[in-house]
């Protein structure tokens, strides 16, 4: 709460635990969630600690509140640090949402699909799979996965439109044309985004395409190249791109001491993972 700079008071509190942790209690406003309360162990003899989320909304309602202050979550990631230090806290996952509202969009999921099918992609992430379900008689909405879910950077296509229209009983017309590009960083290259966009807090569009342009490329086939990694960038994806500057994450590399990974193993590292 001190680090979100809104009073205690006005959270709901509860029992409630996070898988693999030892947290006890939850503090929840709106779509604000502060797990805490850790159950006191060897390693954690004061059960100190926090785990804290927040959903697209309420990423949207601190914004609100740290804008409201002439503030930017560039600033709340510093308060992190200077309370807790920059070893004693670490993001465990960040989604970042591009979204594109064009009337005529620069790709369709089927696009996406199809170039999917036929491997015509290269990206940091192996594997890829398809959501349909039914959205008219006449039609399916769709979603494309590229990447494991559990792994460092995996990503998401799928019609926004039509899940707005079936969650809220509007047409296509009324909604308009929205096709949503997600990407789901995990552990290491979370925080390091996140360590990123604390140093440009007021370019989180061009950080979110330069980790898409250094990280996943569809592209054209050529039948005397056998190397796919010399295929050309197909162009709705150049256009959706634009002329932007690639992102490579710095993630350090980990060393693991023995009693670390007997730590990890013990916590349901391998379940979790």
């Amino acid at each position: 709460m001190h680090i979100l700079g809104l009073p205690t008071d006005i959270f709901n509190v509860y029992s409630a635990s996070v898988k693999f942790k030892t947290y006890q209690a939850r503090w929840q406003i709106g779509d604000i969630y502060v797990s805490g309360d850790a159950r006191k162990t060897e390693d954690n003899p004061q059960g100190l600690g926090c785990y804290l989320v927040m959903t697209g909304r309420g990423c949207d309602d601190i914004f609100r509140i740290l804008d409201s202050r002439n503030y930017t979550f560039g600033d709340m990631f510093r308060r992190c640090e200077r309370r807790y230090g920059l070893d004693n806290f670490h993001f465990t996952r960040l989604d970042i949402a591009i979204d594109d509202r064009n009337e005529k969009p620069f790709f369709t999921i089927e696009q996406i699909k199809k170039k999917c099918e036929k491997e015509e992609f290269i990206s940091n992430s192996e594997g890829y799979h398809f959501d349909e379900s039914k959205f008219d008689d006449f039609d399916t909405a769709k979603t494309v996965y590229i990447g494991a879910g559990k792994s460092g950077l995996s990503y998401r296509f799928y019609d926004k439109d039509k899940e707005v229209c079936l969650k809220h009983n509007k047409t296509l017309d009324e909604v308009g044309s929205w096709k949503r590009t997600e990407m789901q960083l995990r552990d290491d290259k979370a925080h390091a985004f996140a360590m990123t966009f604390k140093d440009r807090p007021l370019e989180l569009g061009e950080l979110a395409f330069g980790l898409l342009a250094n990280n996943l490329r569809f592209v054209v086939p050529n039948r005397n190249e056998s190397n796919k990694s010399r295929w050309k960038t197909c162009r709705f994806w150049e256009r959706f791109l634009g002329a932007v500057e690639v992102l490579k994450l710095q993630v350090p590399k980990q060393q693991n001491s023995l009693e670390e990974t007997q730590q990890w193993l013990t916590e349901g590292g391998v379940i979790s993972a």
